[in-house]
């Protein structure tokens, strides 16, 4: 199918999905998705590193810091796992950060929370499943964020595709390309995984990309994108 085609049928799936609309939505200051790869490619020691930072991260005084900076309302995150076509699932449900507090219960779900998906690579399923999470959830973000991390690439025209669907519901994508020495080809791999994240699945107001140079920079890199997502367009600016 043709990718401006895959991008019609998509949003219009979008827009029948929203509903009755925004009445009724509880005002929060960022929607913020974090789907993570949770495909073959990656194995038991990778999910564990990915989690294990996630979790911490949001037990950082500099994450907890931003979620106070980026204001009193909220940040609404939730975490979904992505594989293949029609993989993908919510690993913890949408829950409001506001303080250390509230992190901390969101950093123990993560911990809690097993995995739910293996399969392939499916990066348009990924966007496409966040977006419907947005649409159907119980908050109106003033930004809304989906934060892509994996380490694999997938059709291009549908990842495109996803892209322009979200973008149209002023969806923003970030990315975090994890280099993964046992399935690619050294560095020559990792840059075309860049390209492919920034040609093809980043986009949107402020939108980013950043690199994990392994699993075991996953938690570093994470936190510093969480910061970056989390203060929004003044963080973003500075590169």
């Amino acid at each position: 199918m043709p990718a401006r085609a895959f991008a019609s049928i998509l949003l219009g799936s979008l827009l029948l999905s929203s509903g009755a609309g925004a009445q009724g939505l509880q005002p929060v200051d960022l929607e913020l998705v974090l789907a993570v790869d949770t495909s073959t490619s990656v194995d038991a020691e990778e999910f564990a590193l990915q989690s294990q930072g996630l979790a911490e991260a949001f037990l950082h005084p500099d994450v907890v810091a931003a979620i106070r900076f980026a204001g009193t309302r909220g940040v609404a995150v939730t975490l979904i796992h992505w594989a293949g076509e029609a993989r993908q699932a919510t690993a913890v449900d949408w829950h409001v950060v506001r303080d250390g507090r509230t992190a901390a219960e969101f950093s123990a779900k993560i911990s809690a929370s097993p995995r739910a998906i293996r399969g392939l690579t499916d990066i348009a399923g990924a966007i496409g499943f966040s977006v419907n999470s947005m649409e159907a959830n119980n908050y109106l973000g003033a930004r809304r964020v989906i934060d892509i991390s994996g380490d694999g690439s997938s059709d291009a025209r549908r990842s495109e595709a996803a892209r322009v669907a979200a973008n149209a519901r002023g969806i923003t994508i970030n990315g975090l390309v994890i280099h993964n020495k046992d399935i690619d080809l050294g560095e020559l791999a990792n840059i075309d995984l860049r390209e492919h994240y920034a040609n093809h699945v980043i986009g949107g107001p402020g939108s980013f990309m950043m690199t994990a140079r392994n699993f075991e920079d996953f938690r570093t890199a994470i936190r510093a994108k969480l910061v970056r997502e989390i203060t929004g367009p003044v963080s973003a600016a500075i590169d």
